[in-house]
């Protein structure tokens, strides 16, 4: 955002004003650049042509504790699972022993 703040001023004060503040009647524009110009926008090294934007690039590294706390509540959860053991018909959790299959009466 920094850098369409100072290309907006530098644009701006490059544009002739009358002393009443209204802008000069606009010059013609001006040609098209060959393919093989391109604008070499200062302070960043690269040559920017028409076709790229500026994309937003973080000012500092997040750190694990940021990072688990926003991604805390993306993480899978728990479901509880319960089912009926096959012989007694007791309550039991899936893959827990609970009778060994025996089908005998289950008060003995």
């Amino acid at each position: 955002m920094a850098a369409a703040g100072w290309l907006r001023r530098a644009a701006a004060a490059a544009v002739p004003r009358l002393p009443s503040g209204l802008p000069l009647i606009p010059s013609p524009p001006p040609a098209p650049l060959a393919e093989a110009q391109s604008l070499m926008v200062l302070g960043l090294g690269a040559a920017v042509g028409p076709a790229m934007e500026l994309m937003a690039v973080p000012k500092k590294k997040v750190s694990k504790y940021k990072k688990g706390l926003r991604n805390g509540p993306k993480a899978l959860k728990p479901v509880p699972v319960i089912v009926r053991c096959r012989c007694c018909g007791r309550v039991k959790l899936p893959h827990f022993y609970c009778c060994s299959g025996e089908r005998g009466n289950p008060n003995e």
